[in-house]
């Protein structure tokens, strides 16, 4: 955790207060877990999952493959998704695993 949002800064990637959700983050032999929340006084304006956790609970990704060569600079974002079930909305806290499943796929 530490760094993690000053990395993204130095890359270009500058996330303002309410995108920065990442509250921890684990690992595993092959896989990144995390917990991502929303601060108490952000709206969730009837989204199903609000812009903000569903972005920060991408940001783990860069810790999957922490060097890659890049480091920060190589931050992943998602083209398309597949697979995807809803099971609640108007969440504020997530909790996340990330597991590369190729060069270029996650799951």
């Amino acid at each position: 955790m530490d760094g993690l949002y000053e990395g993204f800064a130095v890359a270009g990637y500058d996330y303002g207060p309410l995108f920065r959700g990442v509250r921890a983050v684990w690992r595993g032999e092959d896989e990144v877990f995390a917990e991502v929340t929303l601060d108490d006084g952000v709206v969730l304006d009837g989204f199903a999952v609000h812009p903000a956790l569903l972005d920060a609970a991408l940001h783990p990704l860069v810790l999957l493959d922490p060097d890659g060569g890049q480091g920060v600079s190589r931050a992943r974002l998602p083209f398309s998704w597949t697979g995807v079930t809803l099971h609640a909305s108007s969440a504020r806290t997530l909790r996340v695993r990330l597991r590369a499943t190729g060069p270029d796929t996650v799951s």
